[in-house]
């Protein structure tokens, strides 16, 4: 099975290019980041002070209780923050030894095995359902998974590349994925050799073309559209491998192989790193002069933060633009207008790689209208597939949010 994106906007990322071997780095802090798993109402189970092992249970979802994340690293509870509403902000831990919980994977064979390994170590989170993009409840059942291995933004990790030497451990977690579908499990990946052995359930789809090629919102669209009734999960590639190595060695290696790259740095490189690591630290020692922007995630779509996202496979940093003098009539003009208009040119039509009618979408999406972003096919997306359509249209309006925010009033109703 293959997916060729005729349209997509190649979109250039200035700087040095990645070279070298990827090296193992540790920080001395790391944090988790309550905005990683929108929708969920963390409780919180450690106090600040104490010390947790890898793979300690951190905070779990009141709304679906079971559903928890995990310490990726030992050490010491530095700080626990609260934001607005009681709402779970940041957990960081100061890094200290390398003790970890081990799992009991002899039930694993089973669906309720797998669901209840994954509850436990932590890991059930790294898989997230569409429509809504939300970690799904642990009774749910997916019409689909996807397995993302392909990625096309600007200077991202070659999964090939990640998954020399990881092959069985990859391998083995696509098997046991199918243990929570009856469906399809669709292993997307860039055309070559199969990452993974196919079979009657898993297939595997070779993926072309330019960016958003890479994007699972693609080829969700493509494949296997979802509904409310008939959810579809997504997986990333490093969590599949994560997973095998769970299963064969009963612990969690917590870790990450990212690239770091961007204008902002004098050498661009990979990096094997903890989940939550500490980007100013990794970045300290290669930052050209000047104020900078550091991005946990790409260019396009990257979210400025000190800490690597759970999601992310990317740091980047750019360049910080000069400030320009701001007249506070024109600022709080701006803030009260209409949604700002964009022209439909060919660029915003190759924005969005699923085929959907994307000026009419985007319309909806920049005036709020639900009902018809619903009916244009927005269920199948999340603001990673917006990215793109905010950077051709100048960036005026960001998609990403104005998608967020109908899905959410989508999801309430």
């Amino acid at each position: 099975m293959k997916i060729s994106v005729r349209g997509g906007l190649p979109y250039p990322l200035s700087g040095p290019a990645i070279s070298g071997p990827t090296d193992t780095v540790k920080t001395d802090c790391i944090a988790l980041l309550g905005v990683d798993y929108p929708g969920m109402r963390a409780r919180v189970l450690v106090d600040q002070g104490a010390t947790v092992k890898a793979g300690t249970p951190l905070f779990e979802d009141r709304r679906n209780p079971g559903i928890t994340v995990t310490a990726p690293v030992s050490g010491k509870i530095d700080q626990i923050n609260i934001g607005a509403q009681r709402r779970l902000s940041s957990i960081h831990i100061t890094v200290a030894g390398d003790d970890r919980l081990s799992f009991d994977v002899s039930k694993a064979h089973t669906n309720e095995g797998l669901r209840a390994l994954m509850q436990s170590a932590g890991l059930w989170p790294a898989l997230r359902a569409r429509p809504f993009d939300r970690v799904p409840p642990l009774d749910g059942q997916a019409a689909a998974i996807f397995i993302t291995a392909t990625d096309t933004h600007a200077q991202a990790p070659n999964p090939r590349d990640v998954l020399s030497g990881l092959e069985t451990s990859f391998a083995r977690g696509v098997a046991a994925l199918k243990l929570l579908t009856p469906g399809k499990i669709y292993l997307c990946q860039h055309s070559g050799d199969a990452l993974a052995p196919a079979d009657e359930q898993t297939q595997i789809v070779n993926v072309d073309g330019h960016h958003p090629a890479g994007l699972v919102g693609t080829h969700i669209n493509r494949l296997h559209p979802p509904s409310r009734q008939k959810p579809v999960w997504h997986i990333g590639y490093q969590d599949v491998a994560e997973l095998g190595i769970l299963l064969t060695d009963g612990h969690l290696t917590g870790q990450r192989t990212i690239t770091l790259s961007g204008p902002g740095l004098s050498t661009a490189r990979y990096l094997r790193v903890r989940w939550g690591a500490d980007l100013h630290a990794l970045t300290r020692k290669d930052l050209q002069p000047g104020r900078k922007r550091i991005l946990s995630g790409p260019a396009l779509g990257g979210r400025e933060n000190r800490h690597l996202s759970r999601y992310h496979l990317q740091a980047t940093v750019l360049d910080m633009p000069p400030e320009r003098p701001r007249n506070w009539l024109v600022a709080a003009l701006r803030a009260a207008a209409v949604p700002a208009p964009f022209v439909p040119t060919q660029a915003v039509e190759n924005a969005l790689g699923p085929k959907l009618h994307v000026v009419p979408l985007l319309r909806a999406l920049s005036i709020g209208d639900a009902e018809s972003a619903a009916r244009l096919g927005c269920l199948q997306l999340a603001e990673e597939d917006m990215a793109l359509a905010t950077y051709a249209t100048g960036g005026e309006v960001d998609f990403a949010a104005r998608l967020r925010d109908v899905l959410t009033t989508l999801e309430a109703s």
